[in-house]
């Protein structure tokens, strides 16, 4: 049967192009044009995942135990791994049995978790630019995404004055990323506090996206469930994979508010069979494991290569905001070039970024860059990038 709109549900039909599936697409089709492509654009780490954390999977994958259905809401070793983890990290208290759960990754319980507390007709709000996937969620849900503005001027961080009081009585999600993709933007504390002091005030909810909150290089970054009292309101997401290099493992999870934690749950549980036990058991002696043998050399790599890239583009005449956490650079376009035009002329020197619109309107005038190629792939690109 051919693809046409009976074929899709209605729903589908509403979204926009995946940003992220349209480039793999041209990728694919340069490549078998014979192309050299130097692929800066997707957030993929090359680095391999530290070996003690797949010696784990190993040893647990051969445990006739682990082969059958995993619990829904994740192992309760796991639910303690995490629960430990926040303590540790960020002298924060979740009860791991009602206040955590396991996901198959950040990005999948960020979706399951808008279905399961939007209904048609109800708004959210969303940074913008941003994540694509707290919009597309929105729309599978039949809300509307209204959004906040991220300005330059403003390093990329929420002024919370300028969303009118009709909009914060009126949505029913707020969502908020920090260390942000695309930009590397980070915030302090404040920032959540005044956001949970308004949640408070109006009756919504704060879904925070915590992936790159271990990817800070001056300092590590504050999550929102640090600010007092914001479990009554909150719930937030992280990943292993930005994280330990995991991204094809898919695992994460969420903590917070007990509430919607339970309604995270009877969706997911509904949807989706959880975690596969080794995996969750490799996660575990990652949480358990020191951050400087596990994330710190990693975070090395990913440093030098911030640098690297920071200068050579300043040498080439771009301006790079660099936010210091994440491993992109959210780099300005050159004067009278579109994002589309920037991205589409890179690519034609066999360099391919992902244009800042992609990320909403407000990333125009910009590209982003993945640090996840090694050294020797970002030097050439700066020598193709100087090319005429």
């Amino acid at each position: 049967m051919s693809t046409n709109k009976r074929t899709k549900a209605i729903r589908l039909q509403k979204l926009p192009p995946y940003i992220f599936a349209q480039i793999d697409e041209k990728k694919r089709e340069l490549l078998g044009q014979g192309r050299d492509l130097i692929d800066l654009g997707i957030g993929d780490p090359d680095l391999p995942t530290p070996t003690p954390i797949i010696e784990e999977l190993r040893k647990a994958a051969g445990e006739g135990r682990n082969h059958r259905y995993p619990s829904y809401g994740g192992l309760d070793e796991y639910k303690k791994a995490c629960a430990r983890w926040m303590e540790r990290r960020f002298s924060v208290t979740v009860d791991p049995k009602s206040e955590i759960i396991s996901l198959i990754g950040s990005k999948e319980g960020i979706a399951h978790f808008t279905q399961a507390v939007v209904n048609p007709g109800d708004f959210t709000l969303i940074p913008d630019p941003a994540y694509p996937v707290y919009a597309n969620a929105t729309i599978l849900s039949g809300g509307t995404a209204l959004y906040y503005p991220l300005l330059e001027e403003n390093r990329f961080r929420p002024d919370w004055n300028t969303v009118p009081e009709d909009t914060w009585r009126g949505v029913k999600v707020v969502f908020v990323n920090y260390p942000h993709n695309p930009t590397s933007a980070t915030v302090t504390l404040e920032t959540y506090v005044e956001l949970v002091d308004r949640a408070k005030k109006f009756g919504f909810i704060i879904a925070s996206d915590g992936a790159y909150c271990e990817q800070g290089y001056s300092a590590l970054p504050p999550c929102l469930l640090q600010v007092p009292g914001a479990k009554e309101v909150a719930i937030e997401f992280f990943s292993m994979s930005k994280t330990y290099n995991m991204t094809g493992w898919r695992v994460g999870f969420a903590a917070g508010n007990k509430d919607l934690i339970a309604a995270l749950y009877q969706m997911k549980s509904t949807l989706d069979s959880g975690v596969f036990q080794p995996v969750q058991y490799a996660a575990i002696h990652a949480l358990n494991g020191k951050d400087e043998e596990l994330i710190g050399p990693s975070k090395d790599v990913y440093g030098y290569r911030r640098k690297l890239m920071v200068e050579g583009l300043q040498r080439l005449g771009y301006k790079v905001f660099d936010g210091g956490a994440t491993f992109y650079l959210w780099v300005s376009n050159p004067k009278g070039k579109s994002s589309v035009e920037v991205c589409a002329d890179l690519l034609e020197k066999g360099i391919v970024v992902t244009p800042g619109n992609g990320f909403g309107a407000a990333g125009e005038g910009f590209f982003r860059i993945a640090l996840t190629v090694a050294e020797e792939k970002l030097t050439e690109a700066l020598k193709r990038m100087a090319s005429k």
